[in-house]
């Protein structure tokens, strides 16, 4: 059942947004256990709202799911780096089914006939595929079928969240892909010795969580 209770609501999107800024500051620590607790419990928190307020089973376990690959992905490592991936693109999967859920009666359609939408999707359909044929010579071979296929349903998730008549979930959706667009440059195209990178990976952490907590909170609105 929905939560009734407005307090705890408040306390819990106050503790997600708490720990996001914590680990703003944590971004280029070592890994370690503490920093993994703070990462995931504000995507965490997040999918716990939506379960309190009745949100959709598909918001609520995408972002569940997020919050697993954010364990996953405060490790070092290409198993670590395959193991987040894996959740993300499975977080997508439900978000198309979600926001597909939600599309209204014109389907695609807004995105041929509305101007911003238009630019938009263009701008989309040009960078994946220049962000896919600039990373494949840079990322290992067990890597590239996966970073692939990805970077394939990461932009469909924001085609599609491109149709709805929810600005919240639009812009949320677009900085979650300019995040990772921003992680896999940082990650596979850098020099690891790059004064910039703690700016990139702030800025990684930043987009990733306000495009997460956007599009929750288009689907489920707590008593603030």
């Amino acid at each position: 059942m929905p939560s009734t209770d407005a307090s705890l609501d408040k306390t819990v999107l106050a503790v997600s947004f708490a720990s996001a800024v914590l680990y703003l500051f944590q971004v280029r620590s070592t890994p370690s256990y503490s920093r993994i607790l703070v990462k995931t419990t504000s995507t965490a928190l997040l999918s716990y709202l939506s379960h309190l307020l009745g949100g959709p089973q598909f918001l609520t376990g995408a972002l569940a799911l997020g919050s697993l690959g954010d364990a996953f992905l405060a490790w070092d490592g290409d198993l670590a780096f395959l193991c987040g991936l894996s959740s993300f693109l499975v977080a997508h999967v439900l978000y198309i089914l979600l926001f597909l859920q939600m599309q209204p009666s014109a389907g695609f359609q807004p995105l041929l006939e509305e101007g911003w939408r238009t630019v938009t999707a263009g701008g989309l359909v040009v960078l994946v595929p220049v962000m896919i044929a600039t990373l494949m010579p840079k990322v290992g071979k067990a890597l590239r079928v996966p970073v692939l296929v990805y970077s394939l349903t990461i932009c469909v998730m924001a085609l599609t969240a491109l149709t709805l008549d929810n600005g919240r979930v639009i812009v949320g959706a677009t900085m979650f892909t300019a995040s990772d667009s921003i992680l896999a440059a940082d990650k596979f195209l850098v020099p690891g010795t790059a004064g910039y990178r703690g700016l990139m990976q702030r800025a990684v952490w930043v987009l990733y969580y306000g495009g997460q907590a956007l599009i929750a909170l288009g689907f489920v609105e707590p008593a603030l």
